[in-house]
């Protein structure tokens, strides 16, 4: 079934980094979900050339839950830009994201997504598992994925395992995943499959920010510590992220060997 194109809402003012949450978005704990059963809202954000066997707009029957429907509503985009616009519109339970508008470097805007609709649960749609997939798959924290040529009841198993809280990964792709995690321990922390940068160093100011914010410090802690204003503080970080050639603080702070980072 061909899909149908969305219509997209207007976005709003993206969140300044090191700032409040916005008083709309609610802890994942706590954000309601109406409906659980019937009428399960899932979006596939697919790219504009994308070809896809994937039911909807449509109803789609749990494959283990009698009595629970998914709700198939397609997006064509042109990339990641728009994904908010698409979300804000009506905030889906379970998002697919076609793996051609995963950008190949950089997760600002994909953390910024994450941020602003906690409730959601992404899975990555692709033509088949490959080493670029997988990497991919890590960079947005899927927790499943599904292939663009899968039946409707393989689609519909991959959902179930995810809104039940575990993962929607064939086992094969589990293994994979695993290795690909043992790469990236042993490459440092570093996307294993990602080609190796030079190292560029720290400025004695940059490696004291970096230093705090192992830490645990929020970026107004570390200002008060350094007597230096919280737009310093992030100005300092974001040529840290530039030159270990990533943007995103939870990858810092989730690096293997972080613990032994940390200053007591």
């Amino acid at each position: 079934m061909d899909e149908v194109p969305r219509s997209f809402a207007g976005l709003e003012p993206a969140r300044p980094t090191g700032s409040s949450p916005p008083h709309d978005v609610l802890p994942r704990a706590a954000l309601p979900h109406p409906a659980l059963d019937i009428g399960v809202s899932v979006l596939i954000a697919a790219s504009t050339g994308r070809r896809s066997k994937l039911p909807g707009p449509d109803l789609l029957p749990s494959s283990c839950r009698t009595g629970r429907m998914y709700r198939i509503e397609h997006a064509r985009l042109d990339s990641i830009a728009g994904l908010e616009a698409c979300c804000r519109e009506r905030v889906p339970r379970l998002l697919l994201v076609d793996i051609a508008l995963i950008p190949a470097e950089g997760a600002v805007q994909l953390d910024d997504l994450r941020y602003r609709f906690p409730g959601t649960d992404w899975l990555l749609g692709w033509d088949h598992p490959s080493a670029e997939g997988l990497d991919a798959a890590i960079r947005i924290r899927a927790r499943g994925c599904v292939e663009w040529g899968a039946a409707a009841e393989q689609f519909a198993e991959s959902l179930d395992a995810v809104l039940s809280g575990t993962l929607g990964f064939p086992n094969q792709v589990l293994q994979a995943l695993y290795l690909s995690v043992l790469r990236l321990g042993a490459a440092g922390g570093r996307p294993a499959l990602a080609a190796p940068s030079p190292a560029i160093p720290l400025t004695a100011r940059e490696d004291e920010v970096l230093s705090l914010m192992y830490r645990d410090m929020s970026n107004r802690q570390i200002a008060e510590q350094l007597g230096i204003s919280v737009n310093t503080v992030k100005k300092h970080l974001a040529h840290v992220f530039a030159k270990q050639g990533q943007h995103s603080r939870r990858w810092h702070l989730a690096r293997p060997g972080h613990a032994e980072l940390r200053v007591c």
